[in-house]
């Protein structure tokens, strides 16, 4: 009879666990907390990329399993325009060599020195060649570290895998969209993520500026994003009206992700983004406003 009870009781506990951990399997893109990461630390079926800007910064230290990432490497010169997305079918060749496949749930995080740009931005390829089981860690590396949690120099091996392209071309809006509906009769919103200096400068026409480090707040002595309600205070501010189609660009395309991704996963809004950006648009002699 104990004997039983025991077993009916392993059950029962191995059934909880289960559908906790079902309860935080990444369906859709979203952020994820420190505590969410650490939970799901050791899961044989997630990955975990560190964006950060340098390769120094990451033999250093970094999250445990994770793999470096520049998101320079999925970039490229497309026309003599720098910093330009690569093709769906070469962006899924350097996730899978990295061995992430359609079956893994994968976690970026970078760093509050590029407001999570980095992050986001790499996110976006993903996301842009149809693997959405992708986060964003809230808060990135300083908190993870400011909350003493576990950091290594160790380099894991991941065996490269097999990821298909399937593209989202709902995602970007080209150069060519972007001029018909800036002088269609209800023009597209445009948001610039740049800093104001940047957009004081000069900006693309009836674009507002709303700068990425705008999205975040100080919580201690880290950066985590600011609540839904206080970034669709902002929006109103500026006048910006969810409903109507809306862009975010800025220099050449990374900061414009953090923007895109916060609006998009985290409040819900249909937005797109424009990947030229402003390096595009001025290189091409457009008008500018300043």
């Amino acid at each position: 009879m104990l004997q039983r009870q025991i077993l009916l009781l392993g059950v029962a506990w191995a059934t909880l666990i289960a559908q906790g951990v079902a309860q935080t399997r990444l369906e859709k893109p979203q952020l994820v907390s420190t505590e969410w990461l650490a939970r799901r630390l050791d899961d044989p079926n997630l990955r975990i990329l560190d964006a950060r800007g340098t390769l120094s910064a990451y033999l250093q230290g970094h999250i445990p399993n994770a793999v470096f990432l520049s998101t320079e490497t999925l970039r490229v010169s497309r026309g003599g325009i720098p910093g330009q997305l690569l093709p769906p079918e070469r962006l899924a060749e350097i996730f899978g060599a990295i061995g992430i496949g359609s079956e893994n749930e994968v976690v970026v995080y970078s760093s509050a020195e590029d407001a999570f740009s980095a992050a986001t931005y790499t996110a976006l390829a993903l996301i842009s060649i149809g693997h959405t089981r992708v986060a964003v860690l809230d808060g990135g590396f300083e908190k993870w570290k400011a909350e003493n949690r576990p950091l290594t120099n160790k380099i894991p091996t991941l065996t490269p895998r097999n990821l298909p392209a399937q593209p989202n071309p709902d995602i970007f809006r080209t150069l060519d969209w972007l001029q018909k509906y800036l002088d269609s009769p209800e023009p597209v919103q445009l948001l610039d993520a740049r800093s104001p200096q940047q957009y004081q400068a000069g900006h693309i026409p009836t674009a507002q500026n709303l700068f990425l480090r705008e999205m975040l707040r100080t919580e201690g002595s880290v950066s985590v994003w600011r609540s839904p309600d206080e970034i669709r205070a902002k929006l109103a501010q500026l006048g910006i009206d969810p409903q109507r189609p809306l862009v975010t660009y800025c220099t050449s395309g990374r900061e414009a992700s953090q923007l895109w991704f916060t609006l998009r996963y985290l409040l819900g809004i249909e937005v797109q983004t424009y990947d030229g950006s402003w390096v595009e648009w001025s290189a091409k002699g457009l008008p500018v406003e300043k």
